[in-house]
């Protein structure tokens, strides 16, 4: 009888099954879903700019754009049309390769107003543009 016991050991026969491999994928699974349930919450429609409750200090000085209520540009506190912002920001940008815009729009303009001042400072050669936020 004693014999046959060890035969049955001698099988191959399971009799435990290891989880350590299991809880250690069920970690990484639990913290890859953490990770992006951070970002898909991010991406609701919720949307009450130009407030900010923080913002980055401006480290080298830019030029502004500044587009009011009524639709009104002003370009360093000169007042310009869109094809005057194109034509003042293209020198600009030939003289200064690396030179920053700061856009700064009232909060009330619809959106294809701001794309369309967007637009002419990207056209006018300018790579470097921001939004201005009210802390």
């Amino acid at each position: 009888m004693i014999g046959s016991f060890q035969d049955s050991e001698m099988d191959g026969a399971v009799t435990g099954i290891n989880v350590t491999p299991l809880v250690d994928i069920m970690l990484v699974l639990l913290i890859i879903f953490m990770v992006t349930a951070h970002f898909v919450s991010d991406t609701g429609f919720k949307v009450n700019l130009p407030k900010a409750s923080a913002g980055q200090a401006r480290p080298t000085e830019a030029l502004t754009v500044m587009l009011d209520k009524a639709g009104n540009l002003r370009l360093m506190e000169h007042a310009v049309d869109l094809n005057g912002l194109k034509a003042n920001l293209a020198k600009e940008a030939q003289l200064n390769p690396g030179v920053r815009v700061t856009l700064a729009a009232d909060g009330s303009l619809s959106y294809q107003q701001v794309v369309a001042v967007l637009d002419a400072i990207k056209l006018s050669g300018v790579m470097r543009v921001a939004l201005t936020a009210e802390k």
